[in-house]
This record gives structure tokens, C-alpha cells and sequence, in this order.
């Protein structure tokens, strides 16, 4: 039979394949074997002498010298020298710190001056004008304002007039439980605040009437906002248009930037999504969708929160009026994270008392890719000229080695306070840099050093690898696992965006705002026969409905039924007589089955809905846990890797692996920072020296988190899709010599 398949035929003519014993033909092959890798290994002699420029880069000899120097441009170059003056100027500043007497505080409760350093003292102390605290890394700066608190408390301010703005729910809590352990006093709890977002959203709905807002707003989440954003984007025909259009993942990200830090879609493409120019128009028409959807749905993202309480104080006199007036203290935690909208509303609530005190650390400032401002803190002094600037330089973390390393790292700043961490712990160990041949060698010597840090005694719980990215850690994991010790992956999927849960709460939002088309969106697609089309037909017609859970419009329908069962859930959920967690059990029992039919692992999933209804027990009202369950959702996470079980009582704890983003503000007694190339550690998308500062601040937070050890190391190389790195980064160059030890 004849075969016609090219790959298994070839002419006869063609030497050797007939007669693979012919010694003739072997010797040609040999040699064509030989020219083959010769010109293998040239090609790749070429390749790293194309890519391995001749320049040094080995640990003992490393210099500054030996790295290129980034562009700045000249609109970059000119910001950059007016920062410097203004961070220059606060060294001319008379400071306050040693005109304060100690005894002056010992007649009350809290003997201020004896618990708290001078510069902490003055922090708390200084109260009738506006104060920048910069507190270094470890300096005590939660300390600070506990006592700042307590002390205005102790001098007659009512807690009502205080308000505390952090960026965590759980550093509010903690701070003012600290205060009223302090005290003695349950009247703590009047203190006003919390989260930007949660503090935005009680004064909305408390106000709602004043400012023009319903009050029975709903809040979603950045998936939510995703899934509207790929809702509009599908309407309009986007999804068919271009391979090359943008996901909604990415929309919503630069919707949300642009937002953030108040530049227009145009800007934020043309800078930093140049691939994307040409859709901006379309990226500009799904953003006036998306704003148009959420009106008409009275729901509102996080950003939203933000926009509506920035553009009421400056829209609103008599709300304005009424926050500046209620608010007379003001307190600001990690000021260096803020955005430009949450900077305009600290000073427009700060506007008519300016007592305000923002406290942060510039040289901590590494979340610019979600809009923070680095500037807002540098450029306080601006804004306030009067103001008292304190520097809190005593570390009660780590030991003055790493110290030593990490001022180093900060100090070659081109930008920022200049501040140098002292302190009075005196452990010996010196940070470690250890360079290894490979990525699995790099990892069998973290795990190593991790089995003798064990053997020593150290919980597993005080030992973190901190990564610049995701992937730099995988090599790691594998090590951990062969060994059979238990890691964390901080990340993976948080509680509240488990599918189930997401439906509960849909169901939910729904009882409390029927006009929220995201949470119809989601409990729609339960019902067979009803595609996206006709659930945007429904949603309209129940949106200018009296009636918003009976659907006699659609009784010809075969999903009647199906939508009647669903509106009879929802109609009974809604009844004011049931409280928030019957409420929840009304809906457990309609969902039930539907996920029964859907999940065969309907029952685990079912276990994370009894956790909800346990949850649901500690709120009074369904708009409050919306609100939290939004705002602040539970912290519980499912690390999406392998995390090895070991025995009952040999060890404790697990080691952390996290980035560095998700480390701030977190300690441990030894800390590893693996892959620390150039190019990868600082990152090659640091194009100009303002992102390379950024690095660098994110390299200083990575190091300070150390107590004890310190260990940075590197591969020989590693190769990625389309870049080679090889050289050491450059901000181990810049530490001195004598700061560091290398591994053997």
C-alpha cells in the first residue's frame, strides 16, 4: 500500500538510511553530529557575550559603576528637585523634640513621658497644629498614636471628636482596644473611624439625604465591578471586535488607576498601556457605561466611595460644615499610601480646625500601582507650611547590623526624609548574601538554612520568604515539599470569592437594594432559559417596577416558574420581621438544591455557608454586614499551593511565603529574599528613576521586616521568555562592604 505521509516516507536515493551499519555513513555522521553542536556552542558563546556585557558581577567587587543609568526626563527631572527642596527644607525646621519636659505628663492616668522615647512624646504631645510624623520602619508608630488618643481623652476632647483613618479595619480595632486597655475606659469605642472605605460609607448612608444618594446603596467588589465592566464591554460588541481588545480584568484596572490618581483614560494609556492607544475611545465609552449601570443600579464600587465623599465635601457646604465641625482631631495612619482623592478629603476635613496629624513612612511608600501617591507625604509641608515635622528614628525590631544594611539601602535615595534607625538591641548577626549556581540551588539553601533555624528553636511562624513576584518562589515550594515542611502561600482565594458565597451575598443584596442589576446578573443564570439578553430584559423591567419580585410580565415564559420560585424567596427574605441570619437561612434552603444539581462537592461548599450564618450572628443589621462583608470581608485564606501536613507537636506554625506588597507592615525573626537579580529584583519594567525608587522602597520593606537573620540570594542567572539576568541587583552595590557577609 502506498503511504503518502511525509514524515514516514523519504527517497531512496538518500545515504544511509538503508544501511545504518555502513561504517562510512557512521564517520559522516559523526561529523555532522560534531558540526552540529559546534555551532551550538557558539551560538550560545555569542548569545551571552551579546547579553553579558563586560562588566562585572560578582558579589565581592560589586559597584554602582558597573550598572546603567536611568533616564529623566525632563518634566520627571524638574518634580524631582522641587520634592528635594521641600524634603530639604524640614532639616531647618527648629525642632520640638527636646524643648518637651517629661515630668510635665506624670499627673496623668498614662505617664506619657515615662513610657515613650522624646520623639514619641512629641508626637503624641503636640495637638493644636497640623504634624507630620515620620516614623521608620519598627519605630513604634502604632505606639504613637495609641498615646496620641489617649492623651487628647485624658486632656477633655470627647472621643466622638477624634477620627482615626487607617488602612486596615483590624489596625483600627487594635489601636483603639490598646487605647481603652490603656484608659479604662469604654468610651474609647466612640472614637470615630476606621478604614477610608468604611468611614466613607457610614457617613454616606448617615448623610445620604443631604448629599443626594440612596440610601439604600449596595457595594461591590473589584470582581463584581470586572464582571459589569465585561458586561458592558459584551453589549457593545467589544468581545468580537478585536482579539487585541483589552479583558476586563485590565479594564477595570485602568478604569480604576485613572480614577485613583485623577488623570484621564487618554493619560494612563498613552503612559503606561501604549498597545492600547488605539482603543481608548472604546475604553472611554465603556467607562460612561459602567458609570451610567451603577447609577441606574444604585450600587457603588470602592472607588465610588471615595469620588462621592470627595465630591460632597466639595459640593455640599452644609455636609462640609457639618464633618469639619464633628471632627476637630484628626489622625491619619500610613500617610505615604494614599491616593490623590483620599488626599484632597484629609484636607478638606481638616480644613476649618487643621489639627491634623498624618503619620507614615516615605521610604515605605510601594503601592503606587494601585494609585498611591508618594508625594501626598513628601509634599505636606507644602500644604501646611506651620506644621511640626517629627522624625521617630529608635527601631524596636531588629538588630543594628540589618539596621546598618537597611539604612544603606535608603539612604542612596534619590528622594524622601533623610532618617537613620538606631537601636538598643544588640544580637550579633550580620545579613547574609549567598549567591548559588541555579533556582534549585538557591532553594536547597534557603530550606537548609530554614532546617537549622528550626533546630535552634525558631517557629516556623518567624520564618518568611519575601518575593518581588510570584514565580521567583516556586523552586522553594517544591524544596519545602520534598522535605515535608508546611508553608503558607499568603494569596489564593479569599473566603468572601468563593462562588457560593458570592451567591449567598448576592441573593442577599438583593433583599436589601432589588435594584442591584450585578446581584440579578449572578442569581439569574441559576434559572434555565434565561441567557444574558434576557436577564438584562428582566432587570430592566424590574428596575421601574413597584413590585420588584413579582414577574407576571413573564408569565408566558417558560422560566416562570423557576423566576416565580426565586421571587417568592426573595419577597419572604425581604419580610422586616426576620432578622439578618434568618434571612440568610431563607436563602441557604432555596440554594441548597441548586447547588446540589451543580457541585459534587455541594456538601464542603455548604460548610462555608454555615460559616457565613455564624458570621451573620454578630451583625444587627443586613446593611452593616453588606457593608463589612464588602469593606473589610472575612481574612481567612485557601493558599492555592501544596501545604504538607506534619506531626502533631514537632513543630509550630508555618513558614510564610508572601511578596513583598503583602508583607508590609508584618515582622519575622528571620527573613529570605530570593532571586535578587537585576532586572528581576529591582524589576526591569522600572523604566525611568522615579519607578526605580519605587524598587528600591519595596527592596528597604522587604529587608526591614527582619528582627534577626537576614539572608539575600541570587542565582548565577536565570533565563525568562524574553530577557537573561545575570547580574547581582543593584542595591546590594550600593551597601558598604563591611555590612554584609557573604554565604559560603
Amino acid at each position: 500500500m502506498e503511504n503518502n505521509d511525509p514524515f514516514m516516507s523519504a527517497p531512496d536515493n538518500l545515504p544511509g538510511l538503508n544501511d545504518v551499519d555502513n561504517p562510512a555513513i557512521q564517520e559522516d555522521r559523526e561529523a555532522l553530529l560534531n558540526s552540529f553542536l559546534g555551532r551550538l556552542a557558539a551560538n550560545e558563546e555569542s548569545f551571552n557575550t551579546e547579553l553579558s556585557p563586560v562588566t562585572n558581577d560578582s558579589l565581592e567587587t560589586l559597584s554602582i559603576e558597573d550598572y546603567p543609568a536611568l533616564p529623566v526626563p525632563t518634566h520627571l527631572e524638574k518634580k524631582l528637585a522641587e520634592l528635594q527642596r521641600i524634603t530639604s527644607s524640614i532639616e531647618m525646621k527648629e525642632t520640638v523634640i527636646n524643648s518637651i519636659d517629661k515630668s510635665n505628663y506624670s499627673k496623668y492616668k498614662v505617664n506619657y513621658g515615662a513610657v515613650l522615647n522624646p520623639a514619641q512624646l512629641a508626637a503624641v504631645v503636640v495637638t493644636d497644629k497640623p504634624v507630620l510624623v515620620i516614623a521608620g520602619a519598627g519605630s513604634g508608630k502604632t505606639r504613637v498614636i495609641v498615646h496620641r488618643v489617649s492623651y487628647l481623652i485624658e486632656k477633655g476632647v470627647e472621643p466622638e471628636a477624634i477620627l482615626l483613618l487607617t488602612f486596615t479595619r483590624k489596625a483600627s480595632k487594635e489601636m483603639l482596644d490598646r487605647v481603652a486597655t490603656l484608659l479604662h475606659d469604654k468610651k474609647v469605642g466612640n472614637v470615630s473611624g476606621g478604614t477610608f472605605h468604611s468611614f466613607a460609607n457610614h457617613v454616606l448612608r448617615k448623610y445620604a439625604n443631604l448629599i443626594n444618594l440612596p440610601t439604600n446603596f449596595t457595594i461591590i467588589d473589584t470582581a463584581d465591578s470586572e464582571d459589569v465592566i465585561d458586561l458592558i464591554r459584551t453589549e457593545l460588541k467589544f468581545n468580537i471586535k478585536d482579539k487585541r481588545f483589552p479583558r476586563k480584568g485590565r479594564l477595570q484596572e485602568i478604569i480604576s488607576y485613572s480614577r485613583n490618581i485623577q488623570c484621564s483614560i487618554r493619560d494612563i494609556v498613552e503612559k503606561d498601556y501604549t498597545g492600547l492607544i488605539d482603543f481608548i475611545p472604546d475604553i472611554e465609552l465603556i467607562l460612561a457605561g459602567y458609570t451610567r449601570y451603577k447609577q441606574m443600579s444604585r450600587i457603588l464600587d470602592f472607588d465610588d466611595l471615595m469620588e462621592v465623599l470627595n465630591n460632597s465635601l466639595k459640593k455640599y457646604p452644609r455636609f462640609r460644615d457639618i464633618m469639619q465641625n464633628a471632627f476637630q482631631y484628626i489622625m491619619v495612619d500610613e500617610f505615604q499610601d494614599t491616593n490623590a482623592v483620599q488626599n484632597e478629603i484629609v484636607q478638606q476635613l481638616a480644613g476649618k480646625h487643621r489639627r491634623i496629624m498624618v503619620v507614615g513612612d516615605d521610604s515605605q511608600s510601594i503601592y503606587a500601582f494601585r494609585g498611591a501617591d508618594y508625594e501626598n507625604i513628601l509634599r505636606f509641608p507644602q500644604v501646611y507650611p506651620d506644621c511640626v515635622v517629627i522624625k521617630i528614628e529608635e527601631n524596636y525590631r531588629s538588630n543594628q547590623n540589618i539596621l546598618d544594611f537597611t539604612n544603606n539601602i535608603i539612604t542612596n535615595a534619590k528622594i524622601g526624609y533623610k532618617k537613620k534607625l538606631f537601636t538598643q538591641i544588640k544580637n550579633q548577626h550580620i545579613p547574609v548574601l549567598h549567591r548559588v549556581y541555579g533556582q534549585d540551588d538557591e532553594a536547597v539553601f534557603i530550606v537548609d538554612r530554614i532546617c537549622e533555624l528550626i533546630e535552634q528553636g525558631i517557629s516556623l511562624s518567624q520564618i518568611a520568604v519575601l518575593n518581588r513576584a510570584d514565580w521567583h518562589n516556586k523552586f522553594i515550594q517544591l524544596e519545602l515539599s520534598k522535605r515535608n515542611i508546611p508553608y503558607v502561600v499568603v494569596g489564593g482565594f479569599k473566603f468572601n470569592e468563593r462562588m457560593h458565597v458570592k451567591d449567598i451575598v448576592a441573593f442577599l443584596r438583593l433583599t436589601f437594594n432589588p435594584s442591584d442589576a450585578v446581584s440579578w446578573h449572578r442569581v439569574l443564570k441559576y434559572i434555565g432559559g434565561i441567557g444574558q439578553v434576557t436577564a438584562t430584559t428582566l432587570i430592566g423591567t424590574i428596575q421601574q417596577s413597584d413590585d420588584y419580585f413579582s414577574f407576571e410580565a413573564f408569565r408566558q415564559r417558560k422560566f416562570y416558574n423557576e423566576l416565580f420560585a426565586m421571587g417568592t424567596m426573595l419577597s419572604k427574605a425581604s419580610k422586616p420581621e426576620y432578622n439578618l441570619t434568618q434571612k440568610i437561612e431563607i436563602i441557604r434552603n432555596y440554594y441548597a438544591p441548586i447547588l446540589k444539581s451543580r457541585e459534587d462537592d455541594y456538601l464542603d461548599r455548604m460548610q462555608d455557608v454555615d460559616v457565613l450564618i455564624e458570621l451573620s450572628k454578630k451583625y444587627e443589621t443586613l446593611d452593616k454586614f453588606l457593608s463589612d462583608f464588602a469593606l473589610d470581608p472575612p481574612s481567612k485564606r485557601i493558599a492555592d499551593q501544596t501545604t504538607p501536613l506534619i506531626n502533631e507537636g514537632e513543630e509550630k506554625g508555618k513558614i510564610t511565603i508572601s511578596t513583598v506588597h503583602s508583607a508590609k507592615g508584618l515582622e519575622w525573626y528571620a527573613v529570605f529574599v530570593p532571586h535578587s537579580l537585576e532586572g528581576l529584583f529591582p524589576s526591569n519594567r522600572a523604566k525611568n528613576i522615579e519607578e526605580m525608587e519605587e524598587e528600591r522602597r519595596l527592596f528597604y520593606v522587604a529587608c526591614s521586616r527582619a528582627k534577626e537573620e537576614l539572608y539575600i540570594t541570587m542565582p548565577r542567572n536565570v533565563y525568562s521568555y524574553d530577557a537573561f539576568f545575570h547580574k547581582p541587583s543593584r542595591f546590594l552595590a550600593e551597601v558598604e562592604k563591611g555590612k554584609y557577609v557573604l554565604g559560603e
